[in-house]
């Protein structure tokens, strides 16, 4: 679904993601996992066409990413940001359809759409009417959930999509998110620096390190045959802080 070749970015100079190759296969959940400024964002803002590498290919569907096909590649595909990136100025249903709008959608079948992603992802109709900052972060990203989803894409894309919440509405859009992700069967590439919540919703993880690929398999694979020392180092340094709450407790 989803093929990088020999990837290299650059920033002022300075290179981000170093000779990178990589193969999502169709209908898996894929994260991308990483200390900060390991390029795991870069690696998804350059498979969504938002960035340009400056060697390298990048494909979708079998096509050849280039700026010539790049918007007609982008609406088969859905992104979701951190924040969740909604437009202030318009209410949740405004933001939800936009591109439908945009691509003159028949607007029976954009209602209809609306209503079924209203019960995918346990959001009231009643709140679309709201602006997002009369929302609560979990449904921002709700909202954002559903309006990448809106014109059924065949590849989800999303950038630390529950970062910015709380613990608890963080473990149940979590859970809404695999039973989605289950339901639907789309391809979904999600960037995270949380392995709890990669080790939740992933089919296979890439461990990421200054811009390098270190180890892309499943989880149970990373643990018990790292490609590396750091992707032990990196696993362990997160159930540390767990390890230590249970001895508390105990």
């Amino acid at each position: 679904m989803i093929q990088l070749k020999d990837i290299s970015k650059s920033f002022n100079g300075n290179e981000v993601i170093h000779d990178l190759s990589l193969e999502i296969p169709q209908g898996k959940t894929v994260v991308l996992i990483g200390p900060s400024g390991c390029g795991k964002s870069t690696l998804l803002r350059l498979m969504v066409g938002l960035l340009w590498p400056e060697t390298g290919n990048i494909s979708l569907f079998q096509e050849d990413l280039s700026r010539a096909n790049v918007e007609k590649l982008r609406q088969q595909v859905g992104f979701v940001l951190q924040d969740g990136g909604l437009f202030p100025h318009m209410t949740a249903v405004q933001n939800m359809r936009l591109m439908a709008d945009y691509l003159h959608h028949d607007p029976q079948n954009t209602e209809q759409r609306i209503a079924e992603l209203c019960d995918l992802t346990h959001i009231s109709p009643d709140l679309l009417g709201r602006y997002p900052s009369e929302l609560s972060g979990g449904q921002v990203q709700r909202v954002a959930l559903m309006r990448a989803l809106m014109l059924d894409p065949q590849i989800l894309f999303l950038d630390e999509p529950l970062g910015a919440l709380d613990p608890l509405n963080r473990v149940s859009l979590q859970d809404e998110m695999k039973t989605i992700f289950s339901q639907l069967g789309k391809t979904v590439v999600l960037v995270t620096h949380d392995m709890g919540e990669a080790a939740s919703l992933a089919d296979l993880i890439v461990i990421m390190k200054d811009g390098y690929l270190l180890q892309y398999d499943t989880l149970s694979n990373l643990s018990s045959h790292p490609a590396d020392p750091f992707v032990t180092e990196f696993i362990n340094a997160q159930r540390k802080p767990w390890q230590q709450l249970e001895d508390q407790i105990k």
